[in-house]
């Protein structure tokens, strides 16, 4: 039997990409706002991925900057790429609408102003390809404080695996304890039939943990393994228009939100019913997101007061 193999495409020639499930597409989604000159360089860096199966879809959420004619240019160089225009709207409708328009076997989000390193997209399809029972994949991160000059390294302790009748809820419960790596939607990769077939989408309209939460619905529509890449691959940047942290991280009642939406998964997860274990790790949640939500009063008292 002939294996069928797949063109790997470039910047001259994407257009007779063919796809196999050895080689799947990738839909690489980018809301865009007012970022011409990061979205220029991170799309380059798409561009030069050492996976190149992948099309990537950046919406202009209605800049008043020149990312437009950015995009478009980016775009005749390389067919890979599709640009969407829309109305100011929020980046979940942007993201929603890049959701609406993908035809890969995984989503990847990325921040516009944002970077990725070469082997980026590479790592997580691989993760996804050698274990049939992955459900999301999650590279390390370098968190990059621009106006300090100062850098670190997130996620990369490994972790441990989820154990035999722990429940996904339980278990990335316990992950959330830990670190931050499964709060949001950008440096992993996602099932897409997942999220089209249970037609999940980001919460518009809401500008704090709306990407929490749809990690959370989509973890909760379908039940796997959560792989870790201990490789800091995606870098943050902090401290750039778009990753100012919203006023609404200082309210308390937003926070609370999000934890009555986690705690509601855990109890339909496990049939109504909290053990005690399952007790004790909320509240454990609550203590460290109310610690969080002071932090970010001081910040912005602090900030404030310079």
């Amino acid at each position: 039997m002939t294996e069928k193999t797949t063109k790997t495409p470039s910047s001259k020639d994407s257009s007779t990409t063919e796809t196999t499930d050895m080689v799947p597409l990738v839909s690489v989604i980018i809301p865009v706002w007012n970022t011409a000159k990061s979205v220029e360089k991170l799309i380059q860096e798409l561009f030069h991925q050492s996976y190149q199966t992948i099309e990537i879809i950046a919406i202009d959420d209605g800049s008043s900057d020149n990312s437009l004619q950015v995009l478009h240019n980016l775009a005749k160089a390389d067919k890979r790429l599709k640009v969407i225009h829309q109305e100011n709207a929020g980046v979940s409708a942007a993201r929603n609408r890049g959701i609406d328009l993908a035809t890969g076997k995984y989503l990847i989000f990325i921040d516009s102003d944002d970077e990725i390193l070469p082997d980026f997209v590479e790592a997580l399809v691989k993760a996804m390809q050698k274990n049939p029972n992955a459900v999301l994949a999650v590279v390390g991160r370098k968190y990059k404080k621009l106006r300090e000059g100062k850098s670190s390294t997130l996620y990369m302790q490994p972790r441990r695996s989820r154990r035999a009748g722990e429940s996904l809820s339980s278990y990335v419960t316990y992950l959330m304890i830990l670190d931050g790596r499964m709060y949001g939607m950008t440096g992993r990769a996602f099932i897409a039939e997942t999220i089209q077939k249970n037609h999940l989408r980001v919460e518009e309209g809401r500008d704090f943990a709306e990407d929490t939460k749809f990690a959370i619905d989509y973890l909760a529509a379908k039940d796997g393994e959560i792989l870790f890449i201990p490789k800091p691959l995606y870098i943050y940047n902090f401290g750039t228009e778009t990753s100012i942290v919203h006023k609404s991280s200082l309210e308390w009642v937003n926070w609370k939100k999000s934890y009555h939406e986690l705690k509601d998964w855990i109890l339909k997860d496990n049939h109504g019913k909290l053990s005690l274990r399952a007790r004790i790790l909320l509240a454990l949640i609550y203590l460290r997101w109310r610690i969080a939500n002071q932090r970010s009063k001081r910040r912005a008292k602090k900030s404030y007061h310079k």
